[in-house]
């Protein structure tokens, strides 16, 4: 049997062996670096750059280190003994590869507006100074989360389809029904699908792409928090993942059912505005809708959303409508229990999610 290899894929007579996750963070990076900065980063064309992917998600291991440190100082004097060094030097790279990018930005102008455009208007004799520093953090806030978090939930969602054939022959209906053609396949068209949306709510709800939700700090005096005193400079947080898998806020929390989204009657008592995967309030992820009701509102959700809709929904709906329309999929052996290997670094530690993939003949 004919095999060759093609961009990272192996293609056995038309069909073709991946790593999803790979393929996700691969598209996510170039999107998010055409929108930062005005151009892709090439990820996909000629996997230029990709090394910086990997090293995307191993820096971010470094995370839980650095969070150790603000606390107690005393781990980073005893260095090696306690840190792993190799986590450090990488989010160390990663950041001075984001800065050669910001730096090489704002040496040129672009064609159209992209986040830079924005950044820049309030930088040097533009507007406000804002320091080299905060230029760098700013861009490397929006490449690690625009990418990272976005990869993770598509390829959740990949996984908990293809453990849920019904589900995935349900959204299979829909979009191949619905569209004609690839290029049909639109932001707009995308918000009026409304399983898709459900799909795409469920997946946050089941694997949200930060499990351990999103830390503040309590303010002077110290705060009540459910009954409890809590010091003043405490960091807080609900963690995403137990309140999405509790029974409390939802009726079989471990089941992956789109329907609980779509107004079923048998899931009405859901606590839906407990499904929080951006964060709620002012310091909410820039991803998120604007409305946080849109995301548990059954009405919202069969309407699909227009306005209110932010990238991160845009993007997880665009691409899996459009890979949906395009593939068939069939979960490798190797990838049996994908989830279960996952890892908590502050984010999700993924394996490789190796699936088949051919390509839908339409007559």
């Amino acid at each position: 049997m004919a095999t060759t290899e093609r961009r990272g894929e192996k293609v056995i007579a038309g069909e073709s062996f991946t790593d999803r996750y790979t393929f996700f963070h691969r598209t996510t990076f170039d999107i998010i670096g055409d929108l930062t900065f005005g151009e892709p980063f090439g990820c996909l064309q000629n996997l230029q750059t990709q090394n910086y992917v990997g090293l995307l998600v191993e820096s971010l291991e470094a995370f839980p280190v650095l969070y150790a440190m603000r606390y107690f100082p005393w781990i980073k004097r005893l260095g090696s003994l306690v840190v792993d060094q190799s986590r450090l030097a990488k989010r160390q790279e990663y950041r001075e590869w984001v800065t050669s990018r910001v730096q090489k930005r704002t040496q040129q102008e672009t064609q159209r507006s992209d986040f830079m455009t924005e950044i820049l208007g309030d930088h040097g004799e533009k507007g406000e100074a804002l320091s080299d520093d905060e230029l760098v953090s700013n861009a490397q806030v929006l490449v690690t989360a625009g990418s990272e978090t976005t990869a993770t939930l598509l390829s959740g969602a990949t996984y908990l389809l293809l453990k849920n054939p019904e589900v995935m022959q349900k959204l299979k209906d829909e979009v191949r029904g619905r569209w004609k053609s690839y290029d049909e396949i639109a932001l707009r068209s995308v918000n009026e699908a409304p399983y898709l949306v459900a799909v795409i709510s469920e997946a946050l709800r089941y694997y949200p792409p930060v499990p351990t939700g999103f830390y503040r700090r309590v303010p002077p005096g110290g705060e009540i928090i459910s009954g409890v005193f809590i010091p003043e400079g405490t960091s807080v947080a609900v963690s995403s993942y137990p309140t999405h898998h509790t029974e409390r806020n939802f009726k079989d929390p471990e089941a992956f059912i789109p329907e609980r989204w779509m107004g079923d009657a048998e899931y009405a008592d859901d606590l839906r505005s407990s499904c929080q995967p951006f964060s709620f309030g002012p310091r909410a992820c820039l991803g998120k809708v604007r409305n946080n009701s849109s995301m548990y509102n059954p009405e919202s959700s069969k309407q699909g959303l227009t306005s209110t809709q932010n990238l991160a929904y845009a993007e997880m709906r665009l691409i899996l409508a459009k890979m949906i329309w395009s593939f068939d999929f069939k979960l490798d052996p190797a990838s049996e229990n994908w989830l279960k290997e996952n890892k908590v670094f502050g984010i999700w530690k993924k394996p490789a999610l190796s699936v088949h993939m051919k390509e839908v003949v339409r007559a």
